[in-house]
């Protein structure tokens, strides 16, 4: 994998591993990760095992934007307080989020027209952040599905509207430095999506569908972490956006973005080439309906871990989709039934990048292409006989009439396996498989359709309550079922 070159600074940029999202959530430390739990079965399948440096495993917390305590909840223009609201909002941004991955497919990604910009898509995730010398706290939105790193930036010409601080403010950092015209940082922008003159500044626009962009300077901060063994460690220096001019309505209560993809300037790659990192993030999402003293984990590195599991990571040679992680699946069970179609439907097209299957944290519901959604919302509603409820953002069941012996279906992804023989399982349980019980008794898929091209996805409804490993040294992605409140 590429790695960004960047130059050293003198100086040193702080971002501290906040345990606090907000000055009255307290979140106990103690707290680990479960391997396994809900008596779900455990795969079998195993992969090399990685001797990890324990001092540059740094835990991280998460909070969905539509928890209570989340200041995008709070700045939301959709009731998320209530089960029908955050169904709704749900539904409109895991659309929207396919609809931006769809026109990645079918743009000139060779034009090198700095008016068209690069384009990413917001996540469904938001954490802490600390930036500068002495730190300025900010909260940021995480994404599986884009690469830069940024926050609100002074001088603010447009900065996001109900952010939660004050935009970052380069002259109280001693650390801060911008990049030159001549600097990879500059030059090797996605997409030609910088713009520069002489010396500089760099200047950078970067796009998150439905019109959307942050714009700004490109520069380098040091990044410390807070490890496991409460040690703190800097990494210098970290390519970032310093963003002046955004235009981000679907961004509410948010100071930034950390992209954790594929792309160079991802925190992640960046991080690979770091000394004593292992190149290797992992997660446990909590349940879309967890309590409000619950929050999802995140690592850089990974802990002790039982995961045997792993599919491996394929590329998309189309550049603009080169930095998410499609998987190959080879196939969709319904329960025990699995479904007829055809292996190659879930390929990525060679002519154009079109098709393909990823994970991703950043879209709530999981979206299949038209003929596979078929196939899978036909079978389901022969196992799951309840009466289908209509005007509702997703397939809904009148479940009123439920009992204790009601059965619930599975749904199954079968992935290629690392070693290329039998497929592997990562299995959609119940409480993946459906959103949780409305105010009416209403019980609602979490899979919808969408058009082709797509990708399409496996969102981050499917994957709750399992510890996600995105191994990107050896190129795969592993899983175990665990409870992650």
């Amino acid at each position: 994998m590429e790695s960004l070159l960047i130059r050293r600074a003198p100086g040193v940029l702080v971002l501290v591993v906040a345990i606090m999202l907000q000055a009255s959530i307290q979140i106990c430390l103690g707290r680990q990760m479960l391997s396994t739990g809900s008596g779900r079965p455990s795969d079998d399948e195993t992969s090399t095992t990685q001797e990890v440096s324990y001092d540059k495993v740094s835990k991280w917390y998460w909070i969905h934007r539509d928890h209570p305590d989340s200041p995008a909840s709070a700045a939301s223009t959709y009731n998320t307080s209530s089960q029908s609201g955050r169904i709704a909002a749900a539904a409109r941004r895991s659309l929207a989020r396919a609809e931006y991955f769809s026109r990645r497919v079918l743009e000139d990604s060779s034009s090198g027209n700095f008016d068209s910009p690069v384009e990413a898509v917001g996540g469904d995730y938001a954490m802490a952040v600390s930036v500068g010398t002495p730190p300025q706290q900010f909260i940021v939105n995480i994404d599986t599905g884009s690469d830069l790193v940024w926050v609100n930036c002074q001088p603010c010409i447009q900065c996001i509207v109900n952010a939660s601080h004050n935009p970052f403010d380069p002259s109280q950092s001693t650390s801060y430095r911008e990049a030159s015209c001549t600097d990879a940082a500059c030059t090797g922008f996605p997409n030609s999506g910088s713009s520069c003159v002489g010396t500089g500044p760099c200047d950078y626009i970067y796009g998150y569908g439905e019109g959307t962009t942050t714009s700004g300077i490109v520069a380098y901060e040091t990044f410390t972490f807070t490890a496991l063994n409460g040690s703190s460690f800097a990494i210098g220096d970290i390519t970032f956006g310093c963003g002046q001019n955004e235009t981000l309505n679907g961004f509410p209560g948010i100071d930034g973005l950390v992209g954790l993809a594929q792309g160079s300037f991802s925190l992640p790659s960046q991080l690979s080439s770091a000394p004593g990192f292992t190149d290797i993030f992992s997660y446990c999402l909590i349940p879309f309906d967890a309590t409000a003293a619950n929050y999802s984990t995140f690592y850089f590195g990974v802990p002790e871990t039982n995961i045997s599991t792993y599919t491996p990571i394929y590329s998309n040679l189309v550049s603009p989709l080169a930095t998410f992680y499609y998987v190959e699946v080879t196939g969709i069970s319904v329960g025990d039934v699995l479904l007829n179609i055809p292996a190659d439907f879930f390929n990525i097209s060679a002519t154009d990048g079109s098709g393909g299957i990823i994970f991703d944290s950043g879209t709530t519901l999981n979206l299949l292409i038209g003929d596979a959604y078929d196939a899978v919302l036909q079978e389901f509603e022969n196992q799951f006989t309840f009466p289908i409820v209509s005007d509702s953002p997703t397939v809904c069941f009148d479940v009123s009439s439920a009992t204790a012996n009601t059965t619930y279906p599975n749904i199954v992804f079968h992935l290629q396996s690392v070693s290329g023989g039998e497929p592997v399982d990562f299995v959609l349980y119940p409480e993946n498989v459906f959103l949780p019980p409305s105010e009416t008794g209403v019980l609602c898929l979490t899979i919808m359709s969408i058009n082709s091209p797509g990708p399409m996805i496996i969102g981050n409804t499917a994957q709750a309550d399992h510890e996600m490993v995105f191994d990107r040294l050896n190129n795969q992605i592993g899983w175990a079922s665990t409870t992650c409140t």
